[in-house]
């Protein structure tokens, strides 16, 4: 694999930040060619929707209190998994997040 290949890849991990679900989606039809960013950026999209969801369904859970102790944990699960996946990628590896990466097979 090349390095613009971790390039894309990387970049499909690191729009958790900036445009999650979306820079994914988009990275899996330009680069469909190329299977290391395409595993990437269908990992990072099923993670980042499902972020979306945990962080959706917290915040609705914060008028019955329990909310307040899951957003923060929605939000450092989100954080830790996206830096050790971006890792990962930089490192060659074909990663899959905990939870949501045994979904796509």
């Amino acid at each position: 694999m090349s390095n613009e290949s971790r390039l894309w890849a990387i970049l499909s991990h690191v729009s958790f930040f900036i445009l999650p679900v979306i820079v994914p989606l988009i990275l899996m039809f330009v680069k469909e060619d190329d299977p290391f960013v395409r595993h990437h950026a269908r990992q990072a999209l099923v993670f980042h929707l499902m972020m979306w969801i945990a962080g959706a369904i917290s915040g609705f859970l914060v008028i019955l209190l329990i909310g307040i102790v899951l957003v923060p944990l929605v939000g450092i699960f989100g954080l830790v998994f996206t830096i050790i996946a971006i890792i990962r990628t930089v490192d060659g590896d074909y990663y899959r997040y905990p939870v949501s990466g045994n979904w796509l097979q």
